[in-house]
C-alpha cells in the first residue's frame, strides 16, 4: 500500500499535456433539477461582451418533451454589475435583439432582467440574467419562457 497524499500519475496542474481540472461551479446545477430537465454537459467558454473577451463556465440543459438545449452561463467577475449593462448595450445594438423587450423580475430574491426576443420564424425565445456578488448568470435562450425562470431558480444563486 501507498500511503502518500498527491497524485502519482504525474496529472498535475503545472504540467500542461496531462493536466486535469475540474471546471466547476456551485450555479451549475447538476442533480436535483426541476421536472422535465436533463443535465448534459459542463464547460468552458469564452464570450465578448462589450470590448472584454471573458471566461464562464457553461452547463448544457435539455428539456425532456420539446428538446429544448437550454444553457446557463456564470461569469466570475470583480464587477458583474458593469458587465451586465454591457451585455445588456450588447443586445440592444445586435439586430437579432432588434425588437427585444426588457422586464425587470426577481429570481431567487435578486433583480433580474427577462429579456424577450424574437427568433428568424418569429417565434419568442427568453434569457434570463443578473448578478450575484462576484457572478453574472445568464439562462437562456429557450422558447418556454417558464423553462427559464425554473432552470434559473435552480441555480439557488
Amino acid at each position: 500500500m501507498v500511503f502518500i497524499s498527491g497524485c502519482l500519475d504525474n496529472k498535475t496542474n503545472q504540467d500542461t499535456v496531462n493536466k486535469t481540472g475540474t471546471i466547476a461551479s456551485e450555479q451549475i446545477p447538476t442533480a436535483n433539477l426541476p421536472s422535465g430537465f436533463s443535465f448534459m454537459a459542463v464547460h468552458e467558454i469564452n464570450e465578448k461582451i462589450g470590448n472584454t473577451s471573458i471566461n464562464a463556465i457553461e452547463g448544457i440543459y435539455r428539456t425532456n418533451t420539446n428538446k429544448d438545449e437550454i444553457y446557463i452561463q456564470v461569469f466570475n467577475t470583480e464587477m458583474p454589475d458593469k458587465l451586465i449593462k454591457e451585455l445588456v448595450e450588447d443586445y440592444k445594438l445586435n439586430p437579432e435583439y432588434k425588437d427585444a423587450k426588457f422586464t425587470q423580475i426577481t429570481i431567487n430574491n435578486h433583480k433580474a432582467t427577462q429579456v424577450t426576443y424574437s427568433n428568424w420564424e418569429n417565434i419568442a425565445k427568453y434569457r434570463i440574467i443578473w448578478t450575484t456578488k462576484n457572478s453574472m448568470i445568464k439562462v437562456g435562450p429557450s422558447f418556454d419562457l417558464q423553462n427559464a425562470i425554473n432552470l434559473a431558480i435552480a441555480t439557488n444563486s
